[in-house]
């Protein structure tokens, strides 16, 4: 019978591979929100957008990747410590660059307008289904009429969320450099 020997990795050790792990992940899932946030727009921008009801399940897969991502960036940032961790500037070895915590921001930023959109959306088709229930009452056609107007002005706000959330996208690409190439330096 064979014997295994267990090594003892030090829990420096250990956090610094979960920090690596952490942020190789968020890298990935990074990359993975951008293209599928583009491959959105895209669809979008078209001479033939999709429908609120084609476009949620889209926006759903956005808005998860963006919550992994989210997750492995806090992850690789905090390391399950409660207690503060030094800056890199202060602590070389093991201490958090402040970009990774900005892009911790960021990525709350981008959860928090995505959130936003889809509730608008699943909205609206719930507002429509109750319209279509009962299409003869009165009250409801002032309903909608009122809502219709509405969705005008909703459409040029759903642009100005999409374009902020290219123009966030072009800013953390930049930071997401930084941080790479920091990164490799460490």
């Amino acid at each position: 019978m064979k014997k295994t020997v267990k090594i003892h990795v030090p829990p420096s050790q250990q956090v610094m591979r979960n920090r690596t792990y952490n942020r190789q992940m968020r890298n990935l899932y990074y990359e993975k929100s951008n293209y599928q946030f583009r491959k959105i727009r895209k669809s979008v921008d078209s001479e033939n957008p999709p429908s609120e009801q084609e476009l949620l399940p889209e926006l759903y897969e956005f808005r998860e990747l963006l919550d992994v991502c989210l997750s492995y960036a806090k992850s690789a940032v905090y390391s399950s410590k409660s207690t503060k961790i030094e800056p890199y500037s202060k602590d070389h070895r093991w201490g958090i660059l402040q970009e990774e915590v900005v892009l911790v921001y960021f990525l709350e930023e981008q959860v928090s307008s995505v959130k936003y959109i889809t509730s608008h959306l699943e909205t609206n088709i719930r507002i429509q289904a109750f319209a279509n229930e009962s299409k003869s009452d009165v009250v409801v056609q002032h309903l909608l009429s009122n809502i219709e107007e509405l969705n005008q002005d909703t459409q040029a706000e759903m642009r100005y969320f999409y374009d902020n959330i290219e123009k966030r996208y072009r800013i953390g690409n930049n930071l997401f450099g930084i941080l790479q190439e920091l990164q490799n330096f460490q």
